[in-house]
This record gives C-alpha cells, structure tokens and sequence, in this order.
C-alpha cells in the first residue's frame, strides 16, 4: 500500500504542470511559443532622470510682454504719500496701501520698506508698531 501511495504522488506531480501548460498554449496561435512571464524593461540610469526636458524656446517680445514694469523706487514713494495724503485721518499698513496704489497690488515688503525710509525721512508717522500701521505726516 506504501507504494501506491507513492505512485499517486509521483503521478499527480506530473500531471499537475501539463494542465496548467495546456490552456497556455490552447490561447497562443500555432507555431509560436507559449508566453511567459513579461520580461521587464531595463531602469533608466540615473542621469537620464534628472535630465529635465527643455521647454521651448519662445520670442523675447512675448517675454516682455508677460512682465510687469518696474516702477523706480521714487515713483513708488510718491504714490504712497499720494495715497496716505488723500486719507490723512486713516491708519494703512503694508497690505492695505500696496493694494490701493495699483490694481494688481505690489508687493508689501517693498511697499513697507518704501513706508520705512518715508517714516526714517519724517514724511510718513508710524501710528502703531504690531500691526504695523501708519500715516502721513501733517508736515508733508
């Protein structure tokens, strides 16, 4: 009885991989090989990752054109006390005065370093120190 049991397992070991290889290659047409597993492509090296593909080139008119003039700092001096000296009863800070000088809003760390040479120049008076608020000077 040991040998038959044997023999079943040496037969259902056998038999076991030509079952699964028969739907295989009932689905690959004839004369080609069964497929394996997908063979995986090689990794790119590293170089070629890093490599940044480069954006195409473009006019130099249309460059100029995306950006924003610059304004000198005295213009821009001049439109700060231009709008502190139309509300002279108001405290502005940084934010509001770089919102109301244009309508795309300059940037308020300039606008607040423009505020604090005005104030070091006594045009402008510093009405409070956190927020930072100020307003124009009666003098100017």
């Amino acid at each position: 009885m040991a040998d038959t049991a044997t023999a079943t397992k040496t037969s259902r070991t056998r038999t076991a991989p030509a079952a699964k290889a028969a739907p295989a290659a009932a689905e690959t047409p004839a004369g080609t090989a069964p497929a394996g597993p997908k063979a995986r492509a090689p990794k790119a090296s590293t170089k070629a990752a890093t490599a940044q593909p480069q954006p195409p080139a473009q006019p130099v008119e249309a460059k100029a054109d995306e950006k924003k003039p610059a304004t000198p700092r005295l213009a821009q001096a001049d439109l700060v006390l231009a709008f502190l000296a139309a509300h002279p009863d108001e405290d502005f800070g940084p934010q509001a005065v770089s919102k109301a000088i244009t309508p795309e809003g300059r940037k308020p760390l300039g606008v607040r370093d423009c505020l604090a040479r005005l104030a070091k120049a006594d045009k402008v008076t510093v009405t409070s120190e956190k927020p930072l608020r100020y307003r124009i000077t009666a003098a100017a």
